[in-house]
């Protein structure tokens, strides 16, 4: 009998622990209700947009901007250079006349030909942007 009652006072501490626990538990759980939603409604395109009704605003997934400034090589060609805030937050790869040129926010020397494009791609997100720009010919004669 003296068992029992010794295994009893043991236990019994650990079930007021126990209830204790559940109460706050449950208590937590209704102070951690989800915020009420926004009456904002995002569209996959523009066109869906235009016949929704008019009371719900469109919201577009910011892109970001950048540009290409051209520099003039002595000899021949164009150094093209990437000008974007915080470019360490993307990744560039060029691609000149559909070959390779580099992973750097700028061209490797100067570059002649067709076309030069850069990919730039936002690590955040993912989001890609490319963008074109024609290159001056190979081997031009200035006489």
């Amino acid at each position: 009998m003296m068992n029992h009652l010794i295994t009893f006072a043991r236990l019994f501490p650990v079930l007021v622990f126990c209830l204790a626990i559940s109460l706050m538990t449950s208590c937590e759980k209704e102070s951690f209700a989800p915020a009420p939603t926004s009456n904002l409604v995002e569209y996959s395109d523009l066109a869906e947009a235009e016949y929704a009704p008019k009371d719900k605003a469109y919201i577009q997934a910011p892109a970001f901007t950048f540009e290409i400034q051209k520099n003039y090589c002595t000899l021949e060609g164009v150094n093209l250079n990437v000008i974007i805030d915080q470019p360490e937050n993307y990744t560039f790869k060029w691609a000149i006349d559909g070959n390779h040129g580099g992973h750097n926010s700028y061209t490797p020397g100067c570059v002649c030909g067709n076309s030069a494009t850069v990919f730039i791609t936002r690590l955040s997100d993912g989001m890609s942007l490319r963008q074109a720009i024609e290159l001056p010919d190979c081997g031009v004669d200035y006489e």
